[in-house]
């Protein structure tokens, strides 16, 4: 919930909305052309139809609102080129939000490059609705081959069939959480938040169809356009359900490493640098060829992507090396300790004292300078050895007060 909070989702869900409300037509106008084109798709143009008609609205708003965004579909499918592109960009408009509401919930940093993020785009507007249609027109045809072959379909069998559509809505947002984000997302914790979202949004359509069958009061307040406010209500609940999984999906590797409360602190980068190199440096002592990845971040009870960024920095800065233990990767050390200097992670991680702010302000420049002397000269190797002397200097004394501690993996969780 915190983080639910943070990233202000109720905010998201209504500009996903807003966006939604104009890119809802022009989507559907592409996917018909498409399917119109191939008219091998027809039967998974039906299967998709029915699918969202069935499975993704309450029953009693589902046909109106598919009837009349069918018929702007088909209208606006007969626009000229200009108009084409205009429905491909606002088409665009609503991925690019989407992409960017997952990259925020996932902390993503740097968006993926461009030409790649058109390419992502564009499989999802094209490739997107035929794979759905597909995989619907199979699941329908299975099932009825299968009642066909029985012969008479028990009550129970009946029971397990009407959690399909559900299933396949779970590996849809599942399939979503993984690719979206710009970042490593591990499937059970994507299968755990695509699910999640589905049994949430199945709940939503039975609470919507009995309150719109208890309480039909709606329509006496907004008449003839009763339908638009509870399609728009609907869209903005489903916004939310879905970031709320996606904010699930991205937890839970925290909840695991049990770091649901701890915040990233300025630093933390380079002291996770030096676990890393003081547990490969006692790997290599101990005369094993090195750690996998997934045992560093295990181990030291660090996310993927936080590990992945910290192991690319040493590897640049050579340090440590990657190499294939058994089909894996594994990480060893590439460089002598007693000679690799502290001060070439500070320039990395801390403060790169070479930057042009620095330069152009000589009076900070020296003050750095003189905070940061003691460091320069120590090698990593004094460190992870507990070997620093404790400074004179009563500035530095004030941020060095105690010999540096072994660390242990509470202490840095």
């Amino acid at each position: 919930m915190q983080r639910a909070a943070e990233k202000k989702l109720t905010q998201v869900a209504s500009s996903l909305t807003f966006t939604t409300v104009l890119a809802i037509v022009p989507m559907l106008a592409v996917i018909l052309a498409l399917f119109t084109a191939f008219p091998l798709f027809a039967d998974f143009r039906e299967a998709l139809e029915n699918f969202l008609v069935n499975s993704l609205m309450p029953p009693t708003v589902s046909d109106t609102v598919m009837r009349y965004l069918n018929q702007f579909a088909a209208q606006a499918s007969g626009l000229t080129a200009v108009g084409t592109v205009f429905l491909l960009v606002v088409s665009v408009m609503l991925i690019m939000t989407i992409d960017t509401a997952l990259n925020d919930i996932w902390q993503v940093e740097q968006q993926r490059p461009l030409p790649q993020r058109i390419l992502v785009y564009w499989a999802i507007i094209t490739l997107g609705p035929v794979l759905a249609g597909a995989s619907l027109w199979v699941t329908s045809y299975l099932a009825q081959q299968a009642v066909f072959n029985v012969g008479h379909i028990t009550s129970s069998v009946r029971f397990w069939l009407s959690f399909i559509p559900m299933f396949i809505t779970g590996l849809a947002f599942t399939a979503l959480f993984v690719c979206v984000p710009n970042r490593h997302v591990f499937w059970r914790d994507a299968l755990a938040g695509g699910f999640g979202t589905a049994i949430v949004l199945e709940a939503m359509k039975s609470g919507f169809a009995l309150y719109i069958t208890k309480f039909p009061s709606y329509t006496i307040i907004y008449g003839a356009f009763a339908t638009l406010p509870i399609f728009l209500l609907w869209i903005y609940l489903s916004w939310l359900a879905i970031l709320f999984g996606a904010t699930v999906a991205a937890t839970l590797p925290s909840l695991r490493l049990r770091r649901w409360a701890e915040q990233r602190r300025p630093g933390a980068t380079f002291i996770d640098a030096i676990r890393i190199i003081r547990l490969l440096r006692s790997t290599q002592a101990s005369g094993e060829p090195g750690r996998s990845t997934r045992f560093l971040g295990a181990h030291l009870r660090l996310h993927y992507n936080e590990l992945s960024n910290v192991l690319a920095t040493l590897k640049q800065l050579g340090f440590v090396v990657p190499t294939q233990k058994k089909g894996q990767d594994c990480w060893v050390l590439a460089c002598d300790l007693r000679e690799a200097q502290l001060g070439t992670l500070i320039d990395a991680l801390l403060i790169e004292r070479g930057q042009n702010g620095l330069a152009d302000d000589p009076s900070l420049a020296a003050a750095v300078s003189i905070a940061l002397a003691a460091q320069q000269k120590i090698s990593i190797e004094d460190v992870l050895n507990g070997e620093i002397a404790i400074p004179e200097s009563p500035g530095i004394v004030q941020n060095n007060s105690t010999k540096p501690e072994k660390p242990t993996e509470a202490s840095h969780a």
